[in-house]
């Protein structure tokens, strides 16, 4: 599959992207989801089979708590790169499976939520964020993951070090993929004044399409304004695709697909907890393919940009 699969399908129209998997795994009763990358591989797999044969096109990877951070919690730290690798290894082997049964096409996001505090440690160095998001960059692109998408804070400082991190570990894995952000607010990093909060997304959002971001969304978390028109000032200031977590019986989905503006521009879209919700999220957007009808394919923001990458210290 080639680097730019992923997004030009997408420009085409919305691909229908899976939810969360602790209810899929939920029998496992385990506190930490990413350890069944390792101990329980042919349950993450069915968990995304499921999704995939409700109409998924795109599965995210089981790493919502793969930061080396989040997993020294359970000691496993030092397993941070093993348990990304594993987990994109699960996902793409199953799309490709799932593919070759259905003869439509399938795509694997490796998801690299990067933390900017975790609670056992306090607040992370700017190179305690870049190495957290090369290690898991590095085994995710290296499973074989179909793009990377980095969940991050407003901190400009912070969304520099994740992504050149991740820049690196895609480098140490010999794969170029495109990145994209969830911008997640945080505020112990924000302004004081919550009438800022939406501009500092927005100027997070303008720093990304500068950094080589391919497409932008915002977490519906801590936010000053609806979610919806949070993500109308994010558009505003990055001019390529958008990317959207909403559930599908939810009125942001309903306001996302009403609003020309966005919806011309909705590359992923994904929500919900089950691969029931998925199948209802993909009847919605089957209902929604005329919503780009004389609009033209998508314009990518950053096929072309080559971002310098900042080695982190101790690394070769």
């Amino acid at each position: 599959m080639s680097r730019a699969g992923l997004m030009v399908e997408a420009r085409r129209a919305p691909l229908p992207v899976s939810g969360g998997l602790a209810e899929a795994l939920a029998g496992f009763a385990t506190p930490c989801l990413e350890v069944l990358n390792l101990e329980q591989p042919r349950a993450v797999r069915a968990a995304h089979r499921s999704y995939l044969e409700a109409g998924a096109r795109v599965i995210r990877t089981n790493t919502a708590g793969a930061s080396p951070q989040r997993l020294d919690r359970w000691r496993m730290h030092d397993e941070a790169f093993i348990v990304s690798y594993m987990a994109a290894e699960h996902a793409a082997e199953t799309a490709r499976a799932v593919a070759a049964e259905t003869g439509i096409e399938r795509w694997v996001l490796g998801v690299a939520r990067v933390e900017s505090r975790v609670r056992q440690l306090g607040f992370l160095s700017l190179d305690q964020v870049e190495t957290a998001a090369r290690t898991m960059a590095s085994g995710l692109a290296g499973g074989g993951a179909d793009a990377i998408v980095v969940e991050t804070n407003q901190d400009g400082a912070r969304l520099i070090a994740a992504l050149a991190g991740v820049r690196q570990g895609m480098a140490d894995a010999d794969r170029a993929l495109p990145v994209l952000l969830t911008l997640r607010y945080d505020p112990l990093f924000g302004t004081p004044h919550r009438d800022r909060v939406t501009a500092d997304l927005a100027g997070a959002a303008a720093a990304a399409a500068g950094l080589g971001a391919a497409a932008v969304g915002v977490a519906n978390a801590d936010l000053a304004d609806s979610w919806i028109d949070t993500l109308r000032a994010v558009a505003r200031a990055f001019p390529g695709p958008l990317q959207a977590e909403a559930a599908p019986a939810s009125p942001d989905l309903a306001a996302l697909l009403a609003d020309p503006a966005l919806a011309s521009r909705l590359a992923l879209i994904g929500g919900g907890r089950s691969p029931e919700d998925a199948g209802r999220l993909c009847e919605r957007l089957r209902s929604f393919r005329g919503g780009r009808a004389g609009v033209g394919p998508l314009r990518a923001a950053n096929d072309t940009v080559t971002v310098p990458v900042r080695r982190p210290r101790g690394t070769g």
